[in-house]
């Protein structure tokens, strides 16, 4: 098993040291390194129903902004969108279906994209809509999710959302399941934010009329994602908040093998730290900092015997 994986991973071993409470145990030296730029897959669900049409125009009027304030972070992003209409099966619009840099025209592709329409028939279940896009069982958004890359989810409506026929009882609570999972799946922070309409009794501004978007407010909150107003005719700065969330520097990295408890040695570009926790279960070692782009990281530990 030992050889196996010390071929399959081109890791560097040696003896454990005299001193090492276990007998004949092998030190594994693994080195791993920091990305040069954070990745994060962007999912925009947007209310298609009948009141929606000012609102959706100043969203894909801000198409611009949020291309620029996430280029501006060097971010290594890319966007989808889809519609609160669950009979769109969670299906990413526009052609490409995934937005990204390399794109010919990012901003007129996430323009199409954002352009879901507003003549879709309620109910508005942005939560079921979400949860669909990302479980993708038709395949249809192959691409989207990404190995390493953090989520943020994007519902932007005017009226409460009516999510249930996916989600169960409790949509609130186990969409914010669905965002645990994902994030424990690329072990990457996976939020929501909200733009809707505010608490607790909604909202007017130049953009029209919203109802509360309660539940998106409570996946926001609970997930440490922003809360906005959709009756803000300002979307540029929606950008520039929703921006800020999206980089998240990672700061736990896998291991090839379990270490042997209390025998994991760290350094960072050389340096010896002490300021890291072991996932035993995972294996993983995470840091409290995210180390600095391109970090060189060597992670020493005794190979746990069921693996060596």
């Amino acid at each position: 098993m030992y050889l196996a994986l010390a071929l399959a991973c081109n890791l560097d071993v040696g003896l454990g040291d005299p001193d090492d409470d276990v007998p004949d145990a092998v030190r594994v030296h693994q080195t791993l390194a920091q990305v040069a730029a954070p990745a994060v897959d962007v999912l925009f669900v947007v209310d298609g129903t009948g009141s929606m049409g000012e609102e959706q125009a100043a969203l894909e009027s801000a198409a611009a902004t949020f291309v620029g304030e996430l280029s501006a972070l060097e971010v290594d992003w890319q966007l989808g969108a889809t519609s609160t209409d669950p009979e769109d099966g969670g299906v990413l619009y526009g052609s490409p279906w995934i937005v990204t840099p390399e794109a010919d025209d990012p901003v007129a592709a996430l323009q199409t994209a954002l352009t879901v329409g507003s003549d879709h028939i309620p109910p508005s279940a942005g939560l079921d809509a979400a949860t669909l896009a990302l479980r993708d069982a038709t395949g249809q958004n192959r691409g989207f999710r990404r190995d390493g890359a953090a989520l943020h989810v994007v519902f932007v409506s005017d009226g409460e959302d009516q999510s249930g026929a996916v989600l169960g009882a409790d949509p609130v609570g186990a969409f914010v399941d669905v965002l645990v999972g994902q994030a424990g799946e690329g072990g990457q922070p996976a939020r929501a934010s909200a733009v809707v309409g505010d608490a607790p009794a909604g909202c007017s501004g130049t953009t029209g009329d919203a109802g509360a978007g309660l539940r998106y407010l409570e996946v926001a909150r609970r997930s440490g994602g922003a809360e906005l107003s959709v009756c803000d005719a300002d979307f540029g700065a929606v950008a520039a908040r929703l921006g800020e969330l999206a980089v998240a520097w990672p700061t736990r990295f896998l291991l090839q093998g379990v270490p042997v408890a209390d025998s994991v040695q760290v350094t960072v570009d050389g340096a010896r730290v002490t300021e890291f926790t072991v996932d035993y279960a995972a294996p993983a070692v995470e840091f409290g900092t995210a180390p600095a782009p391109e970090a060189a990281i060597v992670v020493s530990y005794l190979l746990a015997e069921e693996d060596a």
